[in-house]
């Protein structure tokens, strides 16, 4: 940890746990509603009256609901980027603990960019929450801040580090978590092998996401017994290691054969993260599902229930998240069909696709970052897209996806999205590889040529 980023955390926690009343907002997304879960848990233990409320996004639509609250606020994975907006709209009492690139320094916040940390790689949002809380003597939700370290992909290069390593250490030595290398599609703990297969999204398996029938043949070459000695369907932890590494070499060549981009492959196999108090065979066994459980929920309005399962409800909360996560994988399988029926459009430096309605702004970014994983869009370019904004017809939504190769040379989607989105009346931002906006839909077009204009400044250094 670097010098004189402890002291700068407690002196920020001991000052927030003076306050009595407090009202968290948070972002919808796993690691707003990780942040959320640990900072109201810990406000609890400090014998303090809370609240809380998730929203897509902080803008001039939305910030306005936030005028009626007359507790001190407290807003996780969000607010750096936003300081000029609240006080121009007249919020002035509340802390920040966010992660995001901050538009300015102001007392109240904390956030690893002012220290030289990354925020788009070295910690999350509910990372920065857990450090307010482990400065305060409660380290019980380790396991909460590395599912919305995953959530935010931030082990998108197979695994996590930096202050992310911190509470990864913490997690284990707590007993609650288990680090190991292995293959990372989603289903792990939950899904019998072939259904694992068969609803790949991240990435996507061409061949054979989608097509139960090939994805049961293509298990059955290998030689992999699909059903346990009782009759029940096999998941993939029943597998012994060397069905494993199998099964993984397998797929490796596969994706090679179907052209998938190497690093897309390579990011399939690092490091999985178990959560030792959860039961085996759930989506809450393991990191990487449950961070997709939660993502489920905020993409599908339903925050408040991913906040309550983080705080330990197993019954009513849990089933109700578990048949929104079914839900949400539909949609994005038919998202993506919609995508390759649509197609994309090139501008000099990236691609774009307006879903024309066709697809949630819910889950419009999600259905981007897949397509990289797909193949469908090519990798060699940023690609943005745009859906419809559900508040105001005269909006669009905008979410933009970056590759680790395109930010080497480069590219800041977070700086270009606000700068752009700005500069048409709208407002943006985010990190390096992922970000979004919200833009008039009438100045679209002077949206892209600012992109375009801004990313070209990027390339040339």
């Amino acid at each position: 940890m670097k010098k004189g980023f402890w002291s700068y955390i407690k002196k920020f926690s001991e000052r927030l746990a003076k306050e009595e009343e407090l009202f968290v907002v948070s972002h919808h997304d796993a690691d707003g509603i990780t942040a959320c879960a640990i900072t109201v848990d810990l406000l609890r233990k400090l014998g303090k009256e809370v609240e809380f409320m998730i929203l897509k996004q902080l803008d001039s639509n939305n910030v306005r609901q936030l005028l009626d609250i007359d507790k001190t606020m407290v807003f996780t994975d969000m607010g750096s980027g936003h300081l000029s907006l609240l006080r121009e709209n007249g919020i002035e009492d509340f802390y920040i603990i966010d992660h995001h690139p901050p538009e300015s320094e102001y007392e109240r916040q904390i956030n690893p960019h002012f220290y030289g940390y990354d925020g788009g790689i070295d910690v999350s949002g509910a990372g920065m929450a857990y450090f307010v809380a482990r400065s305060l003597g409660h380290q019980e939700n380790a396991h909460l801040a590395l599912v919305g370290a995953v959530g935010d992909m931030q082990d998108s290069k197979g695994k996590l580090k930096s202050l992310n390593r911190i509470i990864l250490e913490d997690g284990i030595k707590q007993g609650t978590l288990k680090v190991r290398n292995d293959l990372r599609l989603f289903g792990r703990q939950s899904r019998p092998l072939t259904q694992m297969l068969t609803y790949a999204s991240d990435p996507f398996l061409p061949g054979l996401t989608g097509k139960k029938d090939n994805c049961m043949a293509f298990l059955q070459n290998l030689g992999i017994d699909l059903k346990r000695e009782n009759g029940e369907w096999k998941t993939y932890i029943d597998l012994t290691l060397e069905e494993r590494k199998k099964l993984a070499t397998a797929l490796y060549i596969h994706l090679l054969d179907c052209n998938v981009p190497e690093f897309i492959i390579q990011g399939m196999i690092g490091e999985v993260y178990t959560l030792l108090k959860e039961r085996k065979g759930t989506e809450l066994r393991d990191g990487k599902e449950f961070a997709t459980l939660l993502n489920a929920c905020g993409r599908q309005n339903e925050s408040e229930i991913g906040v309550r399962v983080c705080l330990g409800d197993r019954g009513e909360y849990w089933t109700r998240a578990r048949g929104i996560l079914q839900k949400h994988r539909r949609m994005l399988r038919e998202g993506i069909e919609c995508l390759e029926e649509v197609g994309t459009k090139s501008m000099e430096r990236f691609n774009y696709f307006d879903s024309e309605g066709l697809i949630s702004e819910n889950i419009i970014g999600v259905v981007a970052g897949m397509a990289y994983g797909a193949g469908i869009i090519p990798p060699n370019k940023p690609i943005l897209a745009f859906a419809d904004d559900g508040d105001d017809p005269e909006f669009l939504k905008v979410s933009a996806r970056a590759n680790w190769g395109l930010i080497r040379r480069g590219i800041h989607l977070g700086n270009t999205m606000r700068e752009c989105s700005r500069a048409v009346g709208g407002d943006g931002g985010g990190h390096d590889i992922a970000a979004g906006a919200r833009v008039p839909r009438e100045k679209r077009d002077e949206f892209l040529r600012c992109v375009d204009k801004i990313f070209n400044k990027q390339l040339r250094g």
